[in-house]
């Protein structure tokens, strides 16, 4: 038989000790707790390493249409979804037939066909197609170089235009943004990891190695059917803020430019 002292005693140890071991992981989870947001902070980051652009002599490109007169003002802010530094509109991809990304600003009417054109650095035309798409409202939009046209080759770069002819009464003039576009080929080793991850991880794979066109793209479809997800709607925003165009983080997709819409080559 114990003492009731004893008894008193083991009592108290026991209670102290289940207080500890409470209070420690209490602690314990108090301090895992930032670890587990920092996480998730990084899940939803998109890092885009920018590559420096091929010397091409003196800095050439439009990233927004700049300013305009009568009807062609509500097309002034058309936009390219292209990093733009030092006047250099510029990018990478490692697609043959690689997708383009623009903001058009207003509605497209009858009077209002666009154009976009894709040559090689001799001036010779990849692409060259007119749309008359009226009734294509505001929005993102993105032309897809078919693949009935030559594909881009590796190591070359090839210039681009959109244009939008918004004056009815002048058809010379119209709204445009240009750049230049290079396609890479990838090391074996991030193709492996491309093949094996989710879209949202293959984005992220490509901008960590410079390759905007298939970053944005991918990113692109992804967050235009999921834009409801957290983690894809701020990667998105992330992308964007980092090409200095977070003012069209919370703009729509449109449909636009369709093979049917096509009235020219």
């Amino acid at each position: 038989m114990f003492p009731i002292k004893s008894c008193f005693r083991s009592i108290q140890v026991c209670t102290l000790t289940a207080i500890v071991l409470d209070l420690s992981s209490v602690g314990q989870l108090s301090l895992s707790q930032p670890v587990s947001n920092q996480k998730n902070i990084q899940e939803t980051q998109i890092i885009f390493n920018d590559p420096t652009p091929p010397s091409q002599g003196s800095p050439s490109g439009r990233q927004r249409g700049g300013a305009s007169r009568g009807p062609c003002r509500e097309f002034e802010t058309l936009t390219a979804l292209v990093p733009a530094n030092n006047g250099m509109v510029w990018g990478r991809t490692t697609s043959d037939r690689p997708t383009f990304w623009f903001y058009l600003p207003n509605q497209l009417t009858e009077q209002t066909p666009i154009e976009f054109v894709l040559q090689d650095d001799a001036d010779n035309y990849i692409y060259n197609s007119r749309f008359n798409a009226p009734g294509t409202r505001s929005g993102l939009i993105n032309i897809t170089i078919p693949d009935t046209v030559k594909s881009l080759e590796v190591g070359k770069t090839y210039s681009w235009t959109l244009s939008v002819y918004c004056d009815p009464a002048k058809p010379s003039s119209s709204v445009f943004v240009k750049g230049t576009i290079q396609r890479v080929n990838l090391d074996p080793t991030v193709k492996n990891r491309l093949q094996e991850a989710a879209p949202i991880e293959q984005a992220r794979i490509y901008a960590a190695n410079g390759i905007w066109f298939e970053a944005l793209n991918t990113l692109a479809n992804v967050y235009h059917t999921n834009s409801n997800q957290k983690s894809i709607a701020t990667a998105w925003i992330n992308l964007l803020q980092q090409a200095k165009l977070e003012f069209l983080t919370q703009i729509p997709f449109t449909s636009c430019c369709t093979p049917e819409q096509k009235i020219s080559n």
